[in-house]
């Protein structure tokens, strides 16, 4: 699946990794079958790395879906845990831009986007010299760094 939930207790996060080609629908159902397992817990921090998944065209569009079918899941959470979106692509960057407004604008709990990963990574309180952290996020793909597309 291009989005999957890895948690950990420990670092009080929840690390969502999208990779290839991520659809709306796709995205629906990691959230719900996350939210289905023994290890959710709606204080976690939820991370999100962003660094190497594609969106397609229709995604825009679909942002009204991901709204209605899990507005449930932001309003749900706990207030006090944060949403970090590690984006240094152009495209994921607009995209977590345009998910904050539109699907997650009225949360109780703050979501920011970052292209810089150490920042990602304080906003959930995670140290990023913190052994323990190194490596939870990937780098931006090559053909970004090359092409200077961050």
């Amino acid at each position: 699946m291009p989005v999957n939930f890895t948690t950990f207790p420990d670092l009080n996060i929840a690390l969502c990794v999208f990779s290839g080609l991520a659809r709306a629908e796709e995205n629906i159902e990691a959230v719900l079958e996350y939210r289905s397992r023994p290890d959710y817990d709606s204080m976690l921090h939820i991370l999100m790395d962003l660094a190497d998944c594609r969106f397609p065209e229709t995604f825009f569009t679909d942002m009204k879906m991901l709204q209605s079918r899990l507005g449930f899941h932001f309003k749900s959470r706990d207030p006090r845990s944060h949403t970090s979106i590690y984006a240094p692509g152009d495209v994921a960057y607009g995209t977590a831009r345009m998910f904050k407004s539109s699907v997650n604008p009225n949360s109780p709990n703050p979501v920011k986007y970052f292209r810089n990963a150490e920042d990602a990574l304080r906003f959930v309180d995670l140290d990023p010299s913190d052994h323990r952290v190194q490596g939870l996020l990937r780098p931006p793909p090559l053909r970004a760094r090359r092409t200077g597309m961050l």
